[in-house]
């Protein structure tokens, strides 16, 4: 048969890189952590304003970082502005609330975070 070429098929998105996929497992689990802190404290607080945001922004988190985990693209930025603003909650709690136990831990877990979204392979594999 004649007729016109065959296009060759489209080439496969790559798979995001080992260190980009764990840390975006670790802003799953971060968010998560902050859900259920949230629905913990809502049930023994009982102050739905604040603790409702918690849940909400945990499920958020969640979302970002599982996306994040199967390729999306766009999930790096909020994942990176969730740990952004995280090191200003380590902080606040290590620094000005004087609760270093707190602060150190919030902070590792956000650095650690960071560092795996924007090493070089991550970087290189959202720019393609």
């Amino acid at each position: 048969m004649s007729g016109a070429p065959v296009p060759p098929p489209a080439p496969e998105a790559a798979a995001p890189p080992r260190s980009l996929v764990i840390a975006a497992l670790g802003a799953a689990l971060e968010g998560l952590a902050l859900f259920v802190g949230g629905v913990v404290a809502l049930i023994v607080e009982g102050t739905p304003q604040v603790w409702g945001f918690v849940v909400l922004l945990g499920v958020g988190v969640a979302a970002a970082g599982v996306a994040l985990a199967r390729g999306a693209r766009g999930a790096r930025g909020p994942v990176v502005v969730v740990q952004l603003l995280g090191l200003g909650v380590a902080f606040y709690a290590g620094v000005t609330s004087e609760r270093p136990e707190w602060g150190v831990p919030i902070a590792v877990v956000c650095l650690a975070i960071l560092v795996g979204v924007l090493t070089r392979a991550g970087r290189d594999w959202a720019e393609q």
